[in-house]
């Protein structure tokens, strides 16, 4: 399903779906499919309870620590659509034999500090295609600026030609207006065309600010397995 379709099923307006995916990516399992983004069925339910919590007052960091025990997760360590899901770790790791520890260890180990590395990555490639999509809406703006510079001489040149014989005046305000005629389909072209990079702008926005949450869940995922660890080995936290 599309964002529309989950706010259409859930009463959530739009917008705050967009915020609550950007927010809490890891417990909807979203699809990237081109420039859309499809959640399955059971991201619906994942959507009415972060929306009950805010109701209840509740902040984001609490929020996210309710999914985590309510809702499983997943985090990209691969291509899009490649997910690795981060299990809990259990209570009765401590009772496990030595060697089993260190092969557990090294495995939890290689996959966080591959999910790291990817998740780093992508905040570079995220940050690339900000700045692209900036300077195409700076030319596009700039564009706009000449053709508003342009509809202002244009003004000013009626006023000169009002002030002209009434036969020669007519002749060319026709001749202007269909300038006019001509140029507007252009300037609604790079209208849109702004509209579209301003919306994409946010977009990438919304997913910069999700990676950096992304991250600093990482590093407090690695700082509790770093914990664990030492007390398994008996040493201290």
């Amino acid at each position: 399903m599309a964002l529309s379709d989950i706010a259409r099923r859930t009463g959530i307006p739009a917008p705050t779906a967009r915020r609550y995916a950007a927010l809490f990516k890891d417990f909807f399992s979203g699809r990237r499919l081109g420039r859309m983004t499809r959640y399955p069925e059971d991201a619906v339910p994942v959507f009415l309870r972060v929306s009950e919590l805010y109701g209840q007052g509740r902040i984001t960091a609490e929020i996210e620590e309710i999914l985590r025990r309510e809702f499983p997760r997943t985090i990209e360590v691969g291509p899009a659509g490649e997910h690795m899901a981060l299990p809990a770790v259990p209570p009765e790791l401590s009772s496990l034999p030595g060697n089993l520890t260190d092969i557990l260890t090294d495995a939890l180990s290689d996959a966080l500090s591959e999910a790291l590395s990817s998740s780093l990555n992508r905040f570079g490639e995220t940050l690339d295609a900000l700045a692209d999509q900036k300077s195409h809406l700076d030319v596009q703006q700039s564009d706009i600026s000449k053709l508003k510079n342009g509809f202002v001489l244009l003004a000013r040149n009626l006023k000169r030609l009002a002030r002209r014989d009434q036969s020669d005046t007519m002749t060319q305000i026709i001749r202007i207006q269909e300038r006019m005629r001509n140029m507007e389909p252009k300037l609604a072209v790079m209208e849109e065309i702004t509209l579209t990079l301003t919306s994409d702008n946010a977009d990438l926005k919304a997913r910069l600010s999700a990676q950096e949450v992304e991250l600093q869940r990482l590093r407090e995922d690695r700082q509790r397995l770093e914990d664990i660890l030492k007390r398994l080995n008996g040493l201290p936290v």
